[in-house]
């Protein structure tokens, strides 16, 4: 390896984003989770902010399923083993 070359990421900057978000939000809810079931705590507001980021996980999700669709969510400088035909997140895809 070159010493003056840095390592870069093997993902695209928004792909590294949406994965970085969604992994902050999904951490959020377990926390919620647990400050919910603390003594003496406001169980409600705990609730309300975890179906907050509920709804921006599915947007996330959302944002990542269009990123494999569009084919972006490949590792930059590897060639494409096949073509992606995946349906939705969750589900088995097809090459």
């Amino acid at each position: 390896m070159n010493p003056g070359m840095g390592i870069g990421s093997p993902v695209s900057n928004d792909v590294y984003n949406v994965i970085a978000a969604l992994d902050n939000k999904l951490e959020g809810l377990e926390a919620y989770r647990k400050f919910a079931q603390d003594q003496g705590t406001n169980v409600q507001i705990w609730q309300q902010i975890a179906q907050l980021d509920q709804q921006c996980v599915q947007l996330l999700l959302q944002e990542l399923n269009r990123l494999g669709q569009s084919g972006r969510l490949t590792m930059q400088g590897q060639p494409q083993m096949g073509t992606y035909q995946g349906s939705t997140l969750g589900t088995s895809p097809t090459y």
